[in-house]
């Protein structure tokens, strides 16, 4: 038809790129045949590349024990870039690796254990369920922008059976730190008065601000604001996805800390540990470094003026 390229791809709904390599793929000498390209194509199918993993056991046992970890497929391959590692494997590689693996049980050390990879949908945004509070459309923009530390998200872990008894989680907003607190009860005082405990171990230029959701145990936030200079801010209403630094925290917490663990027998040391596991974890959003590697960066560099 004596069509471009160009026209070819606009009527097909396809980049022109991907049909220079459907051209440079299956043509021969003579030219382009479309029987001839569809039965290269079949062949090709019929015999597929194995994966890197599979063929490279060394590279297959990395992976595997950054897994056990509790890495995720991201930021194994991140850190690998970032140590100048031999080896290397891209985050797809590694999804391809675990959800076509003969050991079905390599998608429960993903963070959220899901059998498939899902697609992430839009919340509709929910109206205000407290007009009195501080909204987090107020909070300086500057916070947004994760520039300077000591912005804070809080939240809690809930458990089967235990209605009282829950987990706060605190996580720095630029540098993805986290800290895990026990509560024996929800009552906001008790919680507020633990997290003030928490926070007053740092320097006070380090928390400026904490935004919470509007669950009940976070309601005497004035509390708070008496006894440390910072602001509080809450999240609209069924809106915790606006917090997002902690509940990416949460789900990560979740392989750990499932909602069937007897949270009676989990101490307070033990969380400790845990934390202290997931602040030496590489994060994609730090360029692979870890959060602790980020905070005590920036603690050194600022320690002289909090001093």
């Amino acid at each position: 038809m004596g069509l471009s390229m160009t026209d070819i791809a606009k009527k097909l709904s396809r980049h022109r790129s991907s049909l220079y390599r459907e051209l440079n793929r299956n043509s021969d000498q003579e030219g382009y045949f479309p029987k001839a390209a569809q039965q290269k194509a079949e062949d090709r199918a019929k015999y597929k590349r194995q994966c890197k993993l599979h063929l490279n056991g060394y590279l297959r046992d990395y992976v595997v024990r950054a897994l056990q970890k509790g890495w995720s497929p991201e930021q194994i391959a991140g850190r690998m870039k970032r140590k100048n590692l031999t080896i290397y494997a891209c985050h797809e590689t590694i999804y391809q690796f675990i959800y076509q693996s003969k050991n079905k049980e390599y998608y429960y050390y993903l963070p959220y254990k899901k059998r498939k990879r899902q697609k992430r949908y839009n919340r509709k945004k929910q109206s205000c369920r407290y007009g009195a509070i501080r909204l987090i459309d107020q909070r300086p923009a500057d916070v947004d922008e994760r520039k300077r530390f000591g912005h804070w998200e809080g939240d809690t872990i809930h458990f089967k059976g235990h209605r009282e008894k829950v987990v706060t989680t605190l996580v720095e907003r630029k540098s993805r730190m986290v800290f895990l607190i026990k509560n024996n009860s929800k009552h906001s005082e008790g919680v507020m008065d633990k997290i003030k405990e928490k926070l007053t171990t740092l320097p006070s230029k380090m928390c400026k601000t904490i935004t919470f959701d509007q669950g009940v145990e976070f309601a005497d936030y004035r509390r708070l604001e008496r006894q440390m200079d910072c602001r509080v801010y809450y999240c609209e209403t069924h809106s915790p996805w606006q917090k997002g630094s902690n509940e990416n925290m949460n789900g990560r917490l979740r392989w750990y800390l499932p909602k069937d663990a007897e949270i009676d027998k989990i101490t307070q040391e033990e969380l400790d540990q845990l934390s202290a596991k997931m602040n030496r974890c590489p994060r994609k959003c730090l360029g692979y470094k870890t959060p602790q590697e980020v905070f005590i960066q920036q603690y050194k560099n600022d320690c002289r003026i909090w001093g």
